[in-house]
């Protein structure tokens, strides 16, 4: 019975340690919609997510994008205004406080990302 009862406990302390937690951050104002998921995994904390353009004017051709104060990258938006972010790494955690910056055609918007 004790031996049961260690292996079950052994199962359940190795499974916590597997778990993953997602960190969604969320902003939006008049123009852009961001949402940022950072998965703690107990690695590179991975990240994806997406931006996207809700003004009614054209689509900008260029813009540039960044955020958790990382390098910015120049990108292209899809027909449906929508840019998926490809799967990165991140330091941020529960407590962190993002913003994302756009900027396009000589505008720039800085977009505070709290914790959703």
């Amino acid at each position: 019975m004790k031996s049961k009862m260690l292996i079950l406990l052994f199962s359940v302390a190795l499974l916590s340690g597997c778990i993953q937690k997602d960190y969604v951050f969320f902003g939006e104002s008049e123009n852009w919609r961001v949402q940022y998921v950072v998965t703690d995994d107990n690695s590179c904390n991975s990240t994806k997510g997406y931006i996207k353009y809700l003004n009614n004017d054209p689509l900008p051709e260029q813009l540039e994008f960044s955020v958790d104060n990382k390098e910015g990258a120049s990108i292209s938006l899809d027909e449906n205004g929508m840019f998926f972010m490809p799967y990165g790494c991140s330091n941020a955690t529960e407590g962190s406080e993002l913003k994302a910056t756009i900027k396009w055609n000589s505008q720039s918007e800085t977009i505070q990302l709290p914790l959703k």
